[in-house]
């Protein structure tokens, strides 16, 4: 993830930024980060993900999004993958309030951003609870912001939600 320039950005001035690529663009903390579009491995792992998550969901009042865009306190983040229960909050293009749950999947140039800056952006946000999924050790790392815990998943394991508690991924599945 690389740093759009030195400037520091207002959500005004980030809103108005033209963009005429496809890349991803964030706003944290008046910095603006691009992302250029994730490799297939990264693509592969968030589409297996969308569709446990997605199967899960069917019925239910919640929704699996990739890449939505979510606004609070002058940030703009785009989680890969986000469970939104709230829809009826959502304005054009962004979501306004902390998502039930979110999921990042690490890029090369995303870890320090993924594992640190998000992990404590999200928290603050008030998200229940936030996925880390290293493709190169294949874990996901769970942490839940309302009991203060973490959790590594491995490959062989079976990852249970802690926030929706019936939900349960066999991480052989996502990771092949």
């Amino acid at each position: 993830m690389e740093q759009y320039s030195n400037k520091k950005f207002s959500l005004f001035e980030f809103n108005n930024l033209e963009a005429n690529d496809e890349n991803k663009y964030e706003l944290i903390d008046e910095i603006v980060l691009m992302s250029p579009r994730p490799n297939y491995i990264h693509q592969q792992i968030m589409s297996r993900l969308n569709l446990e998550i997605g199967t899960y969901l069917k019925g239910k009042k919640c929704m699996v999004f990739s890449e939505v865009e979510l606004e609070f306190d002058n940030n703009v983040i785009i989680p890969d993958l986000s469970i939104i229960c709230g829809l009826n909050d959502f304005n054009i293009q962004r979501y306004k309030k902390a998502p039930e749950l979110v999921i990042e999947i690490i890029s090369p140039g995303s870890q320090y951003t993924d594992t640190f800056t998000k992990l404590y952006k999200y928290e603050l946000f008030g998200v229940k609870e936030y996925w880390i999924a290293n493709p190169k050790t294949e874990i996901i790392t769970v942490y839940n912001f309302e009991n203060k815990t973490n959790k590594d998943y491995g490959k062989q394991e079976k990852l249970i939600s802690s926030v929706f508690n019936d939900l349960e991924i066999n991480l052989s599945e996502i990771f092949l």
